[in-house]
């Protein structure tokens, strides 16, 4: 099988699992109370009638069965229909798109902190196995990975915002519409450095650890033991030859870090009051909005399977062993 078919492949068992989801999906919105009472606003409250509620469902088509509702749904979800917004009327589509910038910008910002800064730290840590014979390293960093994140949120809020002044507590800013590049840029960067801290420390902790593990691993083989008999240094041995070949099971983590930082952004992006994907989902699950919930499900899904995909085409490239194995 060539790759090109291996791809076709894969994109065809994704549709399956990606219906199972919505699926899922919908049938927990459908069990969830207070729909019509979030319909009718703060007014309506729990005074409803028996005659609002069925106003409210026949309005928002809800007096039809939920299995025609899902098929119509998912009839319009091949032309990218997703709904309109039950709060304000909007497409879906136009709502996710206005919150989809900031959360870009986040989690790159995240993913580059955590790259940057594990695989240099997984490197000297795996060249320096002999200072942590204790598994002191290993407890740092096992402790840094199950911290809650929210927590480091509340506790560098407290530290860098209430009591230093040094960074802004939340979203929020008060430059006026034109102002310069250059201020608009140090605006947003002192914005962004707390959130990005707090959902990259984890990600940075097991990828520190990760990426040590598979060079340990690669670093006691033959090819590699013969090269430093040769005597190319440790420096260039680990990152031109080691770090190359541990790199692929590093590329497999890219597909799922990109959804874990996603689903990790809702705390964090609603701590800061970021105005992104993560606050919208918050919001939208709070106000019974479910076709902005429905729609914010699928297109977290579809960025799960298309980055499983991506890494393992990237590791195709990367490493032709691994395409052959791919396309058995």
């Amino acid at each position: 099988m060539t790759l090109a078919g291996y791809l076709v492949r894969r994109l065809i068992a994704a549709v399956p699992t990606l219906i199972g989801i919505t699926l899922i999906t919908f049938l927990l919105l459908e069990i969830l109370p207070g729909r019509e009472a979030a319909l009718a606003g703060p007014e309506g409250g729990s005074f409803l009638t028996g005659e609002a509620v069925a106003r409210i469902r026949a309005t928002y088509h809800l007096d039809a069965p939920a299995w025609r509702r899902y098929l119509e749904w998912l009839l319009r979800l091949c032309r990218w229909d997703l709904g309109d917004s039950l709060l304000d009327g909007r497409p879906v589509t136009q709502v996710i798109r206005g919150a989809a910038v900031p959360t870009l910008a986040l989690n790159l910002v995240a993913l580059a902190m955590a790259f940057s800064v594990s695989i240099p730290v997984g490197v000297a840590w795996a060249r320096r196995r002999r200072f942590d014979r204790g598994g002191a390293g290993s407890v740092v960093f096992y402790l840094l990975y199950a911290f809650p994140n929210f927590a480091a949120a509340l506790l560098l809020q407290q530290f860098f915002s209430v009591r230093l002044g040094l960074l802004p507590l939340q979203w929020t800013t008060d430059l006026p519409s034109g102002s310069p590049f250059w201020a608009t840029a140090r605006d947003l960067a002192a914005h962004l450095i707390l959130p990005a801290v707090c959902l990259s420390y984890g990600s940075l902790a097991y990828l520190a650890r990760f990426t040590r593990t598979n060079l340990l691993e690669v670093l006691t083989r033959e090819y590699l033991l013969a090269a430093r008999g040769r005597g190319i240094g440790e420096t260039i041995l680990a990152w031109r030859h080691a770090l190359r070949n541990a790199s692929i099971p590093l590329i497999t983590l890219i597909g799922l870090l990109v959804p874990a930082l996603l689903g990790g952004s809702v705390l964090i992006e609603t701590v800061f009051s970021w105005p992104g994907l993560g606050r919208l989902y918050f919001y939208s699950l709070q106000n019974r909005d479910y076709p902005v919930v429905l729609g914010l499900t699928t297109l977290t899904a579809l960025l799960t399977l298309a980055g499983a995909l991506l890494a393992d085409l990237v590791c195709a490239i990367a490493d032709p062993r691994f395409s052959e194995e791919m396309t058995r």
